[in-house]
């Protein structure tokens, strides 16, 4: 479980070259075979359409079917085949290797991602809305990705269709559905480092003669030790959906899935980052902070249907349903350390006292019902031929948590050390109490939107619209609502038959808990995103490239005054200021460079800075470089050969008392070897962290790092 400690050279750093370079090759690459179509791999699954790395049209950001050049906001499209190509598991590995998105953890089972230096919590399943927060750990972010097909990141203020949320980014998860109208399916078992086993099943078949009522299964169970001493995680995954032709024109889709983790050795936080003396504590890879006891276990049950009607006139509907039922029940260890305000540690080097044991016992729910509607279509008007859609949103997010904590200590009725140091983990627990109400509370969004793709000129579109949200929040101590208008405005021009470019306007909202002197909530935070840029696409749109330049700006966010709330003892007063500037470049290449051969390649660079001129979220990369290809001859196309690197650029946590702490900057490089042995039987290798590299993947005051070299067998039997 201990992985060794022996190093090998560092990587180089990406070279900006590479940009240049692929942007030279893709149209020269093509030159001479654009009008030659090119045989994909076999898909697992028949009648799963293949697209490569990237997709000829998305309703991603709009409900409007466009190419992503026609899309006036930054797209990322991570595939069905990138996602078997790296062995993608979970949104985890999905987001590490999306462009413009980088991630910090809280400790081994709770991960937050970012975009253009605000925290992303606006998700959707095949395009009906939700949210994700982190504070209590749902297991959101462990999301297993056997059911899903392909995930899509829109990045910038996603009002129009998010409804309440940060300027960041929405991440739009498209499951699998039974598009088989006979029998067929895959069977994969994948073993790897640290004892990893992970067996995934998936089976779809017709149900009726005729083939229009088809039903899928998939399975999914893994077990792994990991880096880490003394951990284990455990996933099981089931997944049922059937799709039903009622008539030519009418579909209906109706599905279920479940999804369970058991996390034991799991931390919180993570260890100790200084001895009392400001120097840094210096742990293994493989430490464990935590004691033998500890677990964080969830559970999630989502059930789902959609029903859409296309007209005859070239109109659509479709409406989409969701609930979900999310528990955790997690015991938990803290080695609290230091001062909160200063960061000075009371960690002593020689004697390892200064620990103060705390732990938590929580079991904490959650119930997701959302319902989504929308029309859109053609219509006439001045001669020229445009696009409307609206619909409807409700969104009801109910949850209560429930826990004990406690601290222990010298002087306390639990005092399981009296020093840290040799730590093996090996103490006992505290008497737990009966666990208490900690919050409860319920989320109300109910929301209408609209927007019109207009044609203005042959080559100019202008697509604008916007929501009007009823925003409401009950428990927590106090009640809150608010009613938001959001607008969204976007205009594309075609350059010619392969490049576009645009600009966008979006705003989004997030409601906040701050009083001014009053008593009165402040108004919600209010993100706006300015974004110009030019897209290309080669090929039938089978070769993408984006290169985006954006301003965020927050406003109406909350700055202390020093004043008391009237009427309030303890509640100090806010007024809403301007805040935080967020600016910077994306670029991204992504699809298929030639035949057999597809790379995504993404740079990306912002300056964030909140309301006092500071930088802000210095523990996340500013700058980072993802590059990923495959590639299959002609000659041999039973093999696939492949690999790619992600660079960031260094990262700090300060630190009042002693400086700061400071990663420097790294690249964790890949690689991957598949072989079809027959039609049926495929193998594949995979290797992560090849130059093993050890690095810090949470900074904070507290510490972990990433995983260090491993990597997998994957074995598929295809039918």
């Amino acid at each position: 479980m201990t992985r060794s400690a022996i190093r090998t050279p560092q990587p180089q750093r990406l070279s900006v070259a590479v940009l240049v370079a692929l942007c030279t090759l893709a149209p020269a690459a093509f030159a001479d075979t654009a009008a030659d179509p090119t045989t994909l791999d076999k898909v697992v699954v028949k009648g799963e359409r293949a697209e490569g790395y990237s997709v000829r049209r998305t309703s991603a950001g709009t409900r409007f079917d466009l190419a992503p050049r026609e899309i006036p906001q930054s797209v990322s499209i991570i595939s069905h085949q990138r996602i078997e190509d790296q062995k993608l598991d979970d949104i985890i590995d999905v987001l590490a290797n999306t462009t413009g998105v980088t991630s910090t953890q809280s400790d081994s089972e709770r991960t937050e991602f970012y975009a253009r230096g605000f925290y992303i919590d606006a998700y959707q399943f095949d395009g009906l809305p939700t949210q994700m927060v982190q504070n209590w750990s749902y297991g959101d972010s462990g999301l297993d990705l056997a059911l899903y097909d392909r995930v899509e990141v829109v990045r910038g203020a996603t009002g129009l269709l998010s409804g309440a949320g940060n300027p960041s980014a929405s991440v739009n998860l498209v499951r699998k559905h039974a598009d088989s109208a006979e029998l067929a399916g895959s069977v994969s078992v994948n073993v790897g480092s640290w004892g990893r086993t992970r067996t995934t099943v998936d089976v779809g078949s017709a149900l009726n003669a005729s083939g229009t009522v088809r039903g899928r299964v998939i399975g999914s169970y893994l077990d792994t030790d990991g880096q880490m001493d003394r951990y284990n995680q455990r996933k099981t995954l089931g997944y049922a959906v059937i799709d039903a032709d009622l008539t030519p024109d009418t579909q209906l889709s109706v599905g279920y899935d479940y999804q369970q983790k058991r996390a034991n050795g799991a931390t919180w936080g993570g260890f100790p980052m200084l001895y009392s003396d400001g120097s840094r504590t210096g742990y293994d890879e493989s430490f464990n902070a935590s004691p033998n006891w500890t677990y964080w276990d969830t559970t999630s049950k989502r059930a789902f249907a959609t029903l859409q009607h296309a007209f005859s006139n070239g109109w659509k509907f479709k409406v989409g349903a969701t609930h979900d039922e999310t528990k955790a029940d997690d015991k938990l260890f803290y080695p609290a350390y230091n001062d909160w305000t200063t960061g000075a540690s009371n960690f002593d080097k020689a004697t390892g006292t200064g620990i103060s044991p705390s732990a938590g016992f929580y079991n904490t729910e959650r119930k997701v019902t959302g319902v989504d509607g929308y029309v859109d279509g053609p219509f006439q008007l001045f001669g020229r031929e445009h696009q409307f859609m609206a619909g409807l949103s409700y969104n009801k997010r109910e949850y209560a948590n429930y826990g004990d904590y406690q601290v222990g200590g010298a002087g306390q009725t639990w005092d399981p050390f009296a020093s840290y140091l040799n730590w093996t983990g090996n103490i006992s627990e505290p008497n737990w109490n009966p666990l208490a109400l900690a919050s409860e509370g319920t989320i109300t969004q109910k929301a209408g939107y609209a927007a019109a793709r207009l044609s203005l000129a042959a080559p100019l579109k202008l697509i604008i619209g916007a929501r009007y949200t009823d925003w409401k929040s009950e428990g927590e101590g106090a009640d809150r609502a608010h009613k938001v208008t959001t607008p969204y405005a976007g205009l594309v021009f075609d350059i010619n038959g392969t490049y576009s470019t645009y600009a966008s306007y979006t705003e989004i909202f997030q409601p906040q808990t701050l009083k001014d002197r009053n008593g009165s909530y402040l108004d919600p935070v209010d993100g706006k995103s300015y974004e110009v840029g030019v897209k290309g696409a080669w090929f039938d749109n089978r070769l993408n490239a984006s290169l985006a330049v954006f301003r965020i700006e927050q406003d109406n966010v909350g700055q202390a005054t020093g004043e008391p709330v009237q009427g309030s003892q303890n509640e100090f007063a806010y007024r809403a200021a301007r805040g935080t500037v967020s600016r910077g470049f994306e670029f991204e290449l992504n699809g298929e460079l030639a035949p057999g051969w597809n790379a995504t390649f993404g740079a990306s660079r912002y300056v964030a800075k909140d309301i006092n001129g500071a930088d802000i979220n210095t523990n996340l990369p500013q700058t980072a470089l993802k590059l990923f290809t495959s590639y299959t001859p002609q000659s041999l196309q039973e093999l696939t050969v492949g690999g790619g690197a992600n660079w960031q650029n260094r990262i700090y946590y300060p630190v009042p008392a002693y400086g700061r702490i400071e990663q420097s900057g790294y690249a964790l490089v890949s690689a991957f070897v598949r072989y079809r042995i027959s039609p049926e039987f495929s193998v594949q290798a995979n290797l992560n962290n090849l130059l093993d590299k050890k690095y810090l993947s949470q900074i904070n005051g507290y510490g972990a790092y990433g995983d260090g070299r491993n990597g997998s067998l994957t074995f598929t039997w295809a039918f």
